[in-house]
């Protein structure tokens, strides 16, 4: 049996829906599971032994129509039993048609009559502990496996000369065998970046919780807001940033996030990546982002805060897309979430994990 998975995208996407592989594998060993994703994302996906094959659907394809016309007809040559698509849009539409297969599974919008054979209402309300990314995946397996118990754990998977070189890295900075805490210091946008003033607040309870240095997880290019943060922390907290600790890659930052005691900050990949690789995880929502749908809370090992935890209401995010063009609001809106709030859950979870 021959399946083909579609996740296109994002970082936390492509992660989340190697569960589909996961589980594909762990119902049947024999089956063949290939699985397409962008190719900015494929470290997450590295080495993932419940995927047998990688299709890449490169990111230039959105502008270069040829290349992706060649892309699809190659896609024709290719013959799968079942064909899930859990990206849902166009482009991984354009592949569920060129490629045939006995079966295509997706989600059910107005154009899938004509593209899927068997649609899946997707759920909007989280009716058990479990997120809804997660459930909403494992729905696109039912046709398939029908019932089969499912595994909710994404994977991370290192290699041995990974880890080896992370750890000597570390060594040669902190000591031997000492730990640090990763930080997620901004968000993937200024819209899901948690106010540099509250976080410095957060760094700093941490600081004299623990007494644990910090790594900082950014881009080469955004060391500019990175010093600005840095400048709001009290003295004896900035000297705790590990700034040549810093990693320079997706595979650098799974590898040292692998030897930190655990990760912090803004939710967004970098956070689920943690997760999939077994760290207690502190995440904090921006307003645009339904916790539901992203975060399974877990006492002291997966823990999270957004908005809403503390205001009834406050967001709708039925209107996010509205929200995300309302600037000052959206700044209003996370102003209002302040450390204080939650400064009891936020100590309580760094004593658990170093205790």
């Amino acid at each position: 049996m021959r399946i083909l998975v579609i996740q296109q995208k994002m970082i936390g996407d492509v992660l989340i829906s190697s569960l589909l592989c996961k589980n594909l594998k762990l119902w049947n060993p024999n089956i063949h599971v290939d699985y397409v994703a962008n190719r900015h994302t494929l470290d997450v996906i590295r080495h993932n032994p419940f995927i047998d094959g990688v299709i890449i659907f490169e990111d230039h394809f959105k502008k270069n129509k040829f290349g992706l016309f060649q892309f699809l007809l190659y896609r024709r040559k290719q013959k799968y039993d079942y064909i899930i698509d859990a990206y849902g849009k166009l482009e991984s539409f354009l592949i569920c048609l060129f490629t045939p297969a006995v079966q295509k599974i997706g989600y059910r919008k107005v154009l899938s009559p004509f593209i899927y054979d068997k649609e899946i209402k997707v759920l909007k309300v989280q009716d058990d502990t479990l997120q809804l990314s997660i459930k909403n995946r494992f729905r696109l397996l039912d046709p398939i496996m029908g019932d089969f118990p499912k595994n909710s754990e994404t994977e991370i998977h290192l290699t041995p000369e990974e880890i080896r070189i992370s750890r000597e890295r570390l060594d040669a900075v902190l000591g031997k065998g000492k730990k640090a805490i990763m930080v997620s210091a901004l968000g993937s946008s200024k819209n899901k970046t948690y106010p540099f003033k509250y976080m410095a607040q957060l760094m700093d309870t941490a600081f004299r919780t623990t007494n644990y240095p910090f790594i900082l997880n950014y881009r080469p290019d955004q060391e500019g807001l990175i010093n600005i943060l840095i400048n709001q922390l009290k003295p004896n907290t900035q000297k705790a940033v590990m700034k040549s600790l810093t990693p320079n890659s997706l595979r650098d930052y799974m590898a040292t996030t692998y030897h930190c005691i655990a990760a912090v900050g803004n939710e967004g990949g970098a956070i689920n990546i943690a997760k999939a690789l077994n760290k207690p995880t502190f995440a904090i929502f921006s307003p645009l982002i339904d916790p539901s749908g992203w975060h399974t809370e877990i006492p002291n090992k997966c823990m999270a805060v957004s908005l809403n935890t503390f205001f009834d209401n406050a967001i709708d995010y039925t209107k996010r897309q509205k929200l995300a063009k309302d600037t000052a609001r959206l700044e209003e809106l996370y102003k209002m979430l302040k450390p204080e709030l939650f400064e009891k859950k936020w100590i309580g979870f760094l004593e658990k994990t170093i205790s």
